[in-house]
């Protein structure tokens, strides 16, 4: 399995839209590593793991052919996560030669309400009918061509089914955690029961080199206390690899300065561009 880190900023990117922190003001003047985009990640090339609005800068940077895209899994309905207007221009006139015709779309409810609300101005028929969407619940378990797809529950908005990711695809598990607070140990436990078994974890670390505890995101610090509840649990294989992604400016850290605090923890830091296999 391949993992491509399109993006790895939270909802305002980093350096943030409006901002002129110093966090932003430092990655304006040093880019490199130090830019992030909205997070987002490319699975095998067809498969992606959320919809930011910045899609469509990430298809520039890296020469991506988003019409071979088969799958897109979705963990809210928060527009960093989620935006289905883009999909409007998945076929003629604006598209033209597609790899693939069809998509399908897997999120909650209220991701699968959004996405009619907000395409049914623009959205011709002959599109929407190449577009299929999946309402999925927590722990519901689905297969897709030759990949699994497990629905896990997250801790993020009120009010709205939030969801995580569990994925396996030819022998490897992939764990993907975005925008989420810390999880109970029985999510992860479930998870196990069920067969999962993940070879890779991306986990949200929107708080950076801190421990956010009962939030609705993590820090470091949360993701070596989780890291320990999967591997009780079960969950993790024996070379299982953690990677902290969707940062946030308000952390107040660049790149070397999240390596060097996540290096005795054995995490990796994500960044944008950043392809990881297993």
């Amino acid at each position: 399995m391949r993992l491509a880190f399109l993006g790895t900023a939270a909802a305002e990117g980093l350096p943030a839209v409006f901002c002129n922190c110093p966090a932003c003001a430092r990655a304006k003047e040093r880019g490199g590593r130090d830019v992030r985009t909205r997070s987002q990640i490319l699975i095998d090339d067809d498969t992606l793991f959320d919809f930011p609005m910045d899609t469509y800068m990430h298809m520039l940077a890296y020469k991506l052919d988003l019409s071979k895209v088969k799958r897109v899994l979705i963990t809210h309905a928060h527009m960093d996560h989620c935006y289905p207007q883009e999909f409007c221009m998945r076929g003629g006139p604006f598209a033209h030669d597609m790899s693939e015709s069809r998509v399908c779309v897997y999120g909650n409810a209220t991701v699968r309400d959004m996405f009619l609300s907000d395409t049914a101005r623009e959205m011709r028929e002959e599109v929407r009918s190449n577009i299929t969407l999946v309402a999925l619940r927590p722990y519901d378990d689905v297969n897709s061509g030759d990949m699994r797809i497990v629905a896990l529950p997250a801790k993020h908005t009120a009010g709205e089914e939030c969801l995580v990711y569990y994925i396996h695809r030819g022998g490897t598990g992939a764990l993907l955690l975005n925008d989420t607070g810390v999880l109970d140990k029985s999510v992860y436990e479930r998870a196990a029961d069920m067969g999962a078994k993940a070879n890779i974890v991306a986990m949200d670390c929107t708080y950076g080199a801190r421990k956010h505890g009962a939030g609705r995101h993590m820090g470091l610090y949360d993701i070596v206390e989780q890291r320990e509840l999967m591997q009780q649990a079960g969950l993790l294989a024996p070379d299982a690899q953690v990677y902290a992604t969707h940062f946030s400016h308000n952390s107040d850290l660049d790149y070397d300065g999240l390596c060097a605090a996540a290096k005795p923890h054995g995490v990796h830091i994500a960044y944008d561009g950043l392809v990881v296999r297993a």
